[in-house]
């Protein structure tokens, strides 16, 4: 997608952007990082889905109360993966350090030219796994079938583009 996307473009855009100039990141407190997510992931769209869902299914709620949040949390997960280790507090280097939230040198991919691979920007686990399968490459070229937006990865790498859309997902690095 881009900027125009109905309802997520300014999501994306302000991502795409992130990749010109990533320590911008950084430099934004907790509320100016995170309320883009809050309009799609809110107190709103909770509100709508345990509405939806009845009184009777509580868990349903749950689970979308908990995701939404981690969702918006994602954001500052992702802040704290381009500051130093002096930078965030102990807990965080803990949580890096755990593999719950990725790492500096495990983000640091994803920021990569041309930019192919390595999106699970909250923990990576899934990196290798999605990569290798050609997951996103194949959600890429469903997308472009779709609306005709190519990826941001295409442009940059000719090549990539041509064995997507020939139906070679996997990255093999």
């Amino acid at each position: 997608g881009n900027g125009r996307t109905p309802i997520m473009g300014n999501i994306i855009a302000a991502f795409q952007g992130h990749h010109s100039a990533p320590w911008t990141i950084t430099q934004r407190g907790f509320c100016n990082n995170v309320w883009k997510l809050c309009i799609p992931f809110g107190v709103p769209t909770v509100g709508a889905i345990t509405y939806l869902a009845g009184s009777e299914n509580p868990m349903v709620s749950l689970f979308f109360a908990v995701f939404c949040f981690n969702e918006i949390m994602s954001q500052e997960l992702h802040k704290w993966s381009h500051m130093t280790k002096k930078e965030v507090p102990e807990w965080v280097n803990k949580i890096q350090d755990l593999g719950i939230s990725i790492g500096r040198v495990a983000h640091a991919k994803h920021h990569m030219a041309p930019y192919d691979g390595n999106y699970c920007i909250v923990s990576g686990v899934c990196n290798e796994a999605l990569d290798n399968s050609g997951f996103f490459r194949w959600m890429e070229h469903k997308v472009y079938d779709i609306n005709g937006i190519e990826a941001n990865s295409w442009k940059l790498d000719p090549e990539l583009k041509a064995k997507t859309l020939r139906g070679e997902y996997a990255l093999m690095k």
